[in-house]
């Protein structure tokens, strides 16, 4: 395997992004999977599609008759805590006991996974156009459990990965033929094939962006372009926090972490 591990030093990748691609893994085994259950499509992997600020990396897209649907996977093992209208989320792992016997936990932010995926919806949209219906999934893999996930909007869902073959089943209608389907794959798969110099622009992007974040120097929103303003979280378990947020929400809904710029 000394390609992989050549590849992922070239890329700057960690071992949470090596975990990433193995949860991305097993959402497109799950979507290939054979059954009365299954909704026919086809599936793209790892697209860089253009933003105003270089690139968005989408995990996976399975296109069908009923639309698109913008998969955003998360490998994870713990307990999951978070709403749509926080900027952050929770993951709770087992820590051990104490010497008293009980149980301990660690805690560790999760940027929100719901606003991360609607940046990818709406670069997608920006090449396909709003009359094909995109529908964003939130996938959790791993062992780990939705313990207290909540989110308003009709057309998101967050779901564990086993649920998958449901979530597809119950959302849409089909209002595409098979041949705009193919088409719209053939119009979306040369994005699945960006070089190597092209990924580590866009790790180059996301380190940039973060850096910039941390000191203070808002700029741009790299999902949609508006200009980045310090906000403060009005509701939820994050009330009072201040963060980042795109000039253009409710439409645009990247935000960063002040405190940690992620």
């Amino acid at each position: 395997m000394e390609w992989f591990a050549s590849l992922r030093a070239l890329l700057g990748l960690d071992a949470a992004v090596n975990k990433g691609i193995e949860g991305e893994e097993a959402v497109a085994a799950k979507l290939a999977e054979k059954g009365w259950f299954r909704v026919k499509g086809l599936c793209l992997r790892n697209l860089y599609l253009p933003v105003p600020e270089g690139t968005a990396e989408i995990d996976l897209l399975y296109l069908t008759r009923k639309g698109i649907f913008v998969i955003e996977s998360k490998n994870y093992t713990g307990w999951i805590f978070g709403r749509e209208d926080e900027p952050e989320w929770s993951v709770s792992v087992y820590a051990g006991r104490s010497w008293l016997g009980r149980t301990k936990t660690e805690t560790h932010a999760l940027y929100n996974p719901i606003w991360q995926n609607a940046g990818h919806v709406r670069a997608l949209e920006a090449l396909v156009g709003e009359e094909v219906p995109l529908w964003p999934v939130v996938v959790f893999t791993g062992r780990c459990r939705l313990e207290d996930v909540e989110w308003d909007s009709e057309d998101v869902s967050v779901c564990k990965l086993e649920e998958l073959p449901r979530v597809l089943r119950r959302t849409g209608r089909k209002t595409l033929s098979q041949r705009e389907v193919r088409a719209l794959y053939d119009q979306l798969e040369p994005y699945t094939r960006a070089s190597w110099g092209q990924k580590r622009a866009h790790v180059r992007q996301v380190r940039r962006i973060e850096r910039e974040q941390a000191r203070g120097r808002l700029g741009r929103c790299p999902w949609c372009g508006g200009a980045l303003v310090l906000r403060t979280a009005r509701q939820g378990a994050y009330a009072g926090r201040q963060f980042y947020g795109c000039s253009n929400y409710p439409a645009c809904r990247y935000t960063r972490d002040v405190s940690s710029g992620q």
